[in-house]
């Protein structure tokens, strides 16, 4: 019996049997359309019966559509959650505090210190719009850091009484789920993010609202399991009673578990009895060559082969599904680290850019895969808004992400495609959430006009976003508003601060290290160095940020560039449909959370880094259909446990 009839028939046991169970699958297979054979199958068995499919994007929504017929409930995890909660806004209105609240500060080092005292500065302005002076520096924290945490503890008591105050005051009914990225306080409406936890809280406490599920639905169904949170997976799995009528069932891979609000892997479920593990070890997609070298990467036992689709009567054969999996590297003697010096940086970035070239030559028409990086950033055409953020930041990807959604650049931009595309109800729906009416013809005509001259523009970004503001085609976020109000107090600060000032135009006459700068300051110390250092970055930073250097046709690049449109595709965000011939570029460029040495190096004793490092790698060349490249820079000491992993590889010489 092969493993697709082998791993249904032990679906359709647990379905029987009212057991939940997870079904792990491999990239490529067949996971939704096993689950379409468990809904034809429970549709055949068990017509009467309630099922609910839930999928974490409108794109997998509609492709599960696409192949079933009956009538389910299939809809996003956020659609399906609200729409479990929507009607009980009394017991909403009881915990939505819960996520304005700040927690208090427990440690005594400064970097917590000043992560605190930050949230409540923010927290403050957007609760009572009052600023508050800057965070203190190191120094004057540590003589004196049990006073300065008991104080601001004290302080965020106080606030969080106020908003407890605030909300009992508030109209309950008006509460809602707004759909959005972000929270508001002032209107009382919550975020993708918020209702995920505010239906952790309501499981919680209110276990009525369990018995409310299971009288609705047979079946809960929740695809891609891994990206799911944590605290989600726990209401359909520990709050269900013992005698809970409802199935859940899990469809997934804890190997592409790589988002970190993910659950990951659900093996605590499994240890205690709760799911039944099934695993399905098809691969569909890959050639068999990747699927060999893939199985290497997993590290959870489960090994896939090679399965073969029929297409219009006629079977594939194992002939069909030939590839390449190959090595090229190359041996680099300078220094890599994420500290490294912009010349370090520099020479091995050119280095590794001539590793590129020379292996593109050989091999045309790949797809490449890396980590986001200076070369990437010119070659997509968000160069400028990259160094921006690489000058102040090392985590630039995530730092440039985390600015552009709260800055509401990133929605301005989805809006934009959409009117680009002529996704017309995308964008009425969009404009609806921002309170746009559109009742008229002189309303469309309107809106047509200012979208069309926001894409096609040539200003710079914050200059498009100011107009998306006024014409209302978006509405001012609290997140928004606390951001600008971060920067502009900050930069009142430090230009009244003379000390900063005199560091300023020292640091500006060439004067760039501690030795040269202590001739001119006699009471610098290289603390007070570090910390005007930051201040200089940051203060540089908001400025060109919200000048004219950062066009908003590179903001549309950048979207772009995280929707797979180019021919690089960042590594953070590298699940997807699979991809013919896929390149993959091991390299950290000085990053300090990614090390895809520990994959290969059989010493390595951090296994959480390990995991982390195997489960990119594993997802990203697992979107290989024929042929797998993969490229690295290494120290001549590594060049053994590498080759140990590869069946072919070439060595390129780089002059």
């Amino acid at each position: 019996m092969d493993s697709k009839i082998k791993s249904l028939q032990q679906v359709f046991t647990c379905i029987e049997d009212n057991h939940n169970f997870v079904l792990q699958g491999g990239a490529g297979s067949g996971k939704t359309e096993s689950l379409k054979r468990v809904l034809e199958y429970i549709s055949y068995k068990y017509p009467e019966k309630k099922i609910a499919c839930i999928t974490h994007t409108n794109l997998a929504v509609e492709e599960i559509k696409s192949r079933v017929e009956s009538d389910y409930t299939i809809c996003t995890i956020h659609s399906f959650l609200n729409d479990i909660i929507k009607n009980y806004k009394k017991n909403i209105h009881q915990v939505i505090g819960e996520i304005f609240k700040l927690k208090k500060i427990e440690g005594t080092e400064h970097k917590e210190y000043k992560k605190s005292y930050t949230k409540y500065a923010s927290s403050l302005y957007t609760i009572k719009e009052k600023s508050i002076e800057k965070v203190i520096g190191k120094k004057a924290y540590e003589s004196d850091s049990i006073n300065l945490n008991k104080e601001l503890n004290q302080k965020i008591d106080e606030l969080n009484n106020e908003i407890d105050t605030i909300i009992k005051a508030k109209d309950f009914n008006k509460i809602k789920y707004n759909e959005t990225r972000f929270d508001s306080f002032k209107d009382l409406t919550f975020s993708h993010d918020s209702l995920l936890k505010i239906v952790a809280i309501l499981f919680q406490k209110f276990p009525l609202l369990s018995k409310i599920l299971q009288d609705k639905f047979d079946f809960v169904f929740i695809d891609e399991y891994q990206d799911t949170h944590k605290n989600i997976i726990d209401v359909f799995i520990n709050k269900s009673t013992n005698d809970s009528k409802t199935t859940i069932g899990l469809f997934g891979d804890s190997m592409q578990g790589i988002y970190d609000d993910g659950i990951g892997d659900v093996n605590e479920y499994i240890k205690n009895g709760l799911l039944k593990k099934i695993e399905k070890e098809d691969n569909y997609r890959c050639s068999k060559q990747v699927v060999d070298f893939i199985n290497k990467l997993r590290n959870d036992g489960l090994k896939q082969e090679v399965a073969f689709k029929t297409n219009d009567g006629i079977e594939e054969l194992l002939n069909d599904r030939q590839g390449i999996v190959k090595l090229y590297y190359s041996i680099y003697k300078g220094e890599r680290t994420a500290g490294g010096t912009p010349k370090n940086k520099e020479e091995y970035l050119t280095k590794l850019n001539l590793l590129i070239k020379e292996v593109e030559s050989k091999n045309t028409e790949y797809k490449k895969l890396m980590l986001t990086n200076k070369s990437i950033s010119e070659k997509v055409g968000f160069e400028n808004l990259y160094d921006i953020f690489n000058d102040r930041y090392t985590d630039v990807k995530e730092e440039i992400e985390k600015d552009l959604n709260r800055l509401q650049l990133l929605d301005l931009a989805e809006l934009s495609k959409a009117f680009n595309s002529k996704d017309y109800n995308f964008v009425i729906k969009e404009l609806k959430k921002a309170n746009f009416k559109i009742t008229t013809v002189k309303d469309k005509n309107k809106v047509s006009k200012i979208l069309d001259k926001i894409t096609n523009s040539k200003q710079g970004a914050i200059e498009v976003l100011k107009l998306a503001l006024e014409s209302k085609l978006i509405q001012k976020s609290e997140s928004y508003s606390s951001y600008i109000n971060r920067k502009d107090v900050f930069l009142k600060e430090i230009k009244e601060d003379k000390f900063y000032n005199a560091f300023k135009a020292h640091f500006e006459s060439d004067k760039k290290t501690f030795v040269k700068m202590q001739k001119e300051i006699a009471e610098l110390t290289e603390e007070l160095f570090k910390e005007n250092l930051r201040l200089y970055k940051k203060e540089k930073f908001y400025i060109d940020l919200f000048s004219n250097k950062i066009k908003f046709q590179e903001i549309l690049n950048y979207y772009a560039y995280l929707n797979e449109e180019t021919d690089y595709i960042t590594m953070h965000k590298t699940k997807g449909t699979g991809i013919n011939n896929v390149m993959v570029i091991l390299e950290e460029y000085f990053w300090y959370k990614y090390k895809f040495k520990t994959i290969f190096d059989s010493k390595e004793s951090d296994l959480v880094k390990k995991t982390f490092n195997q489960k990119l790698f594993y997802v990203a060349s697992s979107r290989t259909v024929n042929n797998l490249i993969c490229i690295r820079m290494i120290e001549e000491s590594d060049e053994f446990e590498l080759l140990s992993f590869f069946d072919d590889t070439e060595k390129v010489i780089i002059e």
